[in-house]
């Protein structure tokens, strides 16, 4: 059985399981994402539509070709072969099950479906890699093949152009992939304000959520400023949330989200989960708001500590859980994936983005984990990589006069300004929210 229950957001929908007659066989497909590029294989009517077409002419190969974020399922009728296909980086959650007893297997977004069905052996998948499980027998057969995508890791760029140009592209065709206005959660950090402004540049019309608290708010209201003098249509602030609104949104993630538990330790022995996190929780904050604006599609800084900096800069670690303090060596090679390349943060923050955000019925698109993007950082000389604190991310910043914090690494804080803090920010909060009043009134 083949089951689709996911909204769609590009506009273009397509009745899922598709299927098409080869000559020995059908092959059945479910797909969750978007797949960026797939007018570069025929003409299409939409992204899922295309998919078995891929399959068909390139099999194993597609996870080479396809560019995007998503998770595809292709059953073989004929050869009773089940494929899995996660993109590079695994952005969209995919687990398989096993009863080998029986020779059951199922794949869904969350693992909690496959336990409910007695699947006991539940297993995440992979990112960038393809699971084969072979069903003619009496107990399936799986095989793992990763590495699907390769990057090269010669570090010989020694400007910052080709990463520019690759993000500005990135976030264009996350953007302008289907019918439906993006929006931005907006913060004073590096990674939103690249997202915002690389909107602007581009003329992409937009609108932004924040939540104040924990942000440098006169930055803050520079950047609403300028974006709303460019391409940003409405800017959403919210001052913060009470102790009663975290706990009402603790309660509705226990009851109505996906349970998941982050696989890295924040401190030794310290991990967290999607009720106990509050990036979890200003991102429901914010992704219930934008739901209630009828907004749908959400482009996410998701990535860009775990590529570009791990979580410090020059050796420093900001956070105990970073591995080598964002210096980065003179020869990837042995280095090369780092621990929160795939997995660690990387795995966590990305189910938490999806999880919270389908909750909402919001997609999450990941401009900063573009395969275009990654390589284009891969491939800069480690005296650029390291000669700042995120630092392709800073010279586009400071190219184009954005504001921005030098060296500066905030954790998301929703909770009320009066349970931060005190000192000149609870001021400059007050006029910030009499600013947008003004603006918008």
């Amino acid at each position: 059985m083949m089951l689709h229950n996911l909204l769609d957001i590009s506009g273009t929908a397509a009745s899922q399981p598709t299927r098409i007659q080869v000559a020995e066989t059908t092959l059945h497909a479910l797909f969750n994402g978007e797949i960026y590029n797939f007018t570069e294989f025929g003409t299409f009517s939409s992204d899922t539509a295309s998919i078995l077409p891929v399959w068909r002419d390139h099999g194993q190969r597609c996870g080479s070709k396809l560019d995007g974020e998503y998770a595809i399922v292709v059953y073989d009728e004929g050869r009773q072969s089940l494929a899995v296909l996660t993109d590079t980086f695994l952005t969209k959650p995919v687990y398989y099950g096993l009863d080998v007893d029986s020779g059951t297997c199922g794949v869904a977004t969350c693992a909690s479906s496959l336990r409910e069905l007695g699947l006991d052996c539940v297993t995440m998948c992979r990112p960038n890699s393809l699971l084969k499980i072979d069903l003619s027998h009496d107990r399936p057969d799986v095989q793992h093949v990763e590495g699907v995508f390769g990057f090269q890791l010669e570090q010989t760029v020694n400007t910052y152009d080709a990463w520019n140009k690759a993000f500005l592209k990135s976030v264009e065709r996350r953007a302008r992939h289907g019918s439906h206005r993006p929006v931005v959660f907006l913060s004073s950090g590096y990674d939103s304000g690249a997202i915002c402004l690389a909107l602007n540049l581009l003329g992409i019309g937009y609108d932004t959520f924040s939540i104040a608290a924990g942000e440098n708010v006169e930055l803050l209201r520079q950047r609403i400023a300028m974006n709303q003098q460019r391409s940003s249509g409405r800017a959403f602030v919210h001052p913060g949330l009470s102790r009663s609104e975290l706990h009402r949104i603790q309660s509705d993630i226990q009851a109505s989200v996906e349970p998941f538990t982050y696989v890295h330790e924040d401190q030794p022995g310290v991990i967290s989960d999607l009720q106990h996190d509050g990036g979890a929780l200003g991102s429901y904050f914010l992704a219930r708001w934008a739901r209630e604006e009828n907004c749908c599609v959400n482009l996410s800084g998701a990535g860009a500590d775990e590529i570009i900096s791990d979580y410090g800069w020059n050796g420093d670690k900001f956070y105990s859980h970073s591995e080598f303090g964002g210096r980065f060596p003179e020869d990837l090679q042995g280095f090369f994936p780092w621990k929160k390349f795939y997995d660690d943060t990387q795995r966590s923050y990305l189910f938490k983005e999806e999880y919270i955000l389908g909750r909402w019925g919001i997609e999450g698109r990941y401009p900063f984990l573009d395969r275009g993007v990654v390589q284009a950082f891969l491939s800069l000389t480690p005296g650029l990589k390291n000669e700042q604190y995120k630092a392709p991310i800073k010279q586009f910043l400071d190219l184009h006069g954005y504001p921005c914090e030098t060296k500066r690494k905030r954790g998301f804080a929703p909770g009320l300004p009066d349970t931060q803090p005190q000192g000149h920010g609870s001021g400059r909060l007050k006029t910030l929210l009499r600013w947008l009043f003004s603006r918008n009134s």
